[in-house]
């Protein structure tokens, strides 16, 4: 990406230009047509992030860990998985997860801002006025 496809709002979020902040309802019917198929391997990450977000879209201070064991496992349990059936949070996880959530920024599906120590996600869309 170059500087002028992300654009920084006057409350620190930046995202791809031309992106719109949605709530999870709105970009649960609408991510995976963004991504298309050739994108399957984060498809799960859609579910979790969906999970994650309050009803405006938005995972204030993102814990890889925690997301990961939480939501995310929620999002991929199936039904012959335990109840309890958690994904494990390792070294590999923590190599790749910050990678596809930087490549959904790139592809104008999540918003991304420093939070002291953390960060902060949201729920976008490419295309539309204004986020």
């Amino acid at each position: 990406m170059t500087p002028d496809q992300i654009t920084t709002d006057d409350d620190g979020w930046g995202y791809r230009t031309g992106a719109r902040f949605v709530d999870p309802p709105t970009w649960e019917k609408h991510a995976e047509t963004v991504m298309g198929r050739r994108n399957i391997h984060i498809w799960p990450l859609v579910e979790g992030l969906i999970l994650a977000a309050d009803n405006q879209g938005q995972i204030i201070d993102y814990q890889p860990r925690k997301f990961y064991e939480g939501p995310l496992s929620d999002g991929m349990r199936n039904e012959d998985d335990a109840p309890d059936w958690r994904l494990a949070y390792d070294r590999f996880a923590a190599s790749v997860l910050p990678m596809f959530l930087f490549q959904m920024v790139e592809m104008g599906l999540l918003a991304t801002r420093g939070n002291g120590n953390s960060v902060d996600y949201r729920l976008a869309l490419p295309g539309g006025e204004g986020a």
